[in-house]
């Protein structure tokens, strides 16, 4: 997509001639992501593969092309090649070609961010700078496909990894998950979160059905209580939280296994949706964030009832 603008930094530049001595130098920039306009990021690791081409448009004249910036590219290691000041003769183009990889749906959401507007689109900005005016363009890519989710929720992968996310969520004060006790301190939340539901810590001796239903709950629990209370929203139906939590009171297996179901549902129903402005997960630190785990749970000696 390309825009071009006059040395007055007024839009209709991108439409119209500029008389007189504005015609001394004209330049016009099309940037393209995979060969188009626009394109969507679904799976991850994505290639954006970014062209920037830099035409001659004055009739007459060569036009020097003296900057060739993308401020939310350079921070990725974007360098417009040949590097400017250079000038390009009529009717000629120069093409600067740059692959971006996007590691993760996050990382693309916090691209997006950086263009200045809180939705889902990169919409990062080229400008090709000559001595009247400049040439503005601009290629969108789309993170995740597009739904109908008003906020966010992130699955067990996402909480244990991202321990500035955790710390925000523990900051609405400490989560009681019944009879396994309270999630009050960081190595309480990482312990539910990176504990093995098969066996019992220090031990290592396997867990009872019960208990390992239980942790499991506990866990789902856990990961819903952030959602909300980090990207706000709500579980169907809106009391689940309230519903396992006096499950996990019970040894009902079959009922805490259905209650978590649908708590697992809920975690994994708007991964795809943006984060709130303004929210910053901190990077993503498995080893750092299991070194922090102490799994607080211990055995009850109880049986499932039927």
């Amino acid at each position: 997509m390309k825009v071009r603008s006059s040395w007055l930094g007024a839009a209709c530049a991108a439409v119209v001639s500029v008389a007189g001595i504005a015609e001394a130098h004209d330049l016009t920039c099309t940037k393209l992501v995979n060969g188009q306009a626009s394109v969507e990021a679904t799976t991850f690791p994505f290639t954006a593969n970014y062209s920037f081409e830099v035409t001659n448009v004055h009739p007459t004249l060569p036009s020097i092309l003296l900057t060739a910036l993308d401020p939310l590219l350079v921070t990725r290691g974007f360098v417009f090649t040949p590097p400017p000041p250079f000038p390009i003769a009529v009717g000629a183009s120069v093409t600067s070609n740059f692959a971006l990889t996007i590691t993760s749906l996050e990382d693309c959401q916090a691209l997006a961010n950086l263009d200045g507007t809180p939705d889902n689109n990169i919409d990062n900005q080229f400008t090709a700078g000559f001595d009247l005016g400049s040439g503005l363009c601009t290629a969108r890519v789309t993170c995740g496909p597009q739904t109908g989710c008003t906020n966010a929720t992130r699955g067990l992968d996402f909480w244990r990894n991202h321990i500035p996310a955790v710390t925000q969520c523990l900051a609405g004060g400490p989560i009681p998950v019944a009879s396994l006790g309270i999630v009050v301190a960081l190595p309480d939340a990482e312990g539910l979160l990176w504990g093995n539901p098969d066996n019992y810590p220090i031990t290592n001796l396997p867990r009872s059905e019960l208990d390992r239903i239980r942790f499991l709950a506990a866990r789902a629990m856990l990961v819903a209580t952030c959602n909300q209370r980090v990207f706000g929203g709500a579980t169907v139906p809106p009391n689940l939280l309230a519903l396992i939590l006096t499950a996990l009171g019970t040894v009902d297996c079959d009922t805490l296994t259905t209650l978590t179901g649908q708590l697992d549902t809920y975690n994994a129903s708007c991964e795809t949706a943006p984060f709130p402005a303004g929210f910053d997960p901190g990077p993503s630190t498995p080893e750092a964030a299991q070194a922090l785990a102490v799994d607080f749970t211990l055995p009850t000696l109880l049986p499932c009832l039927p």
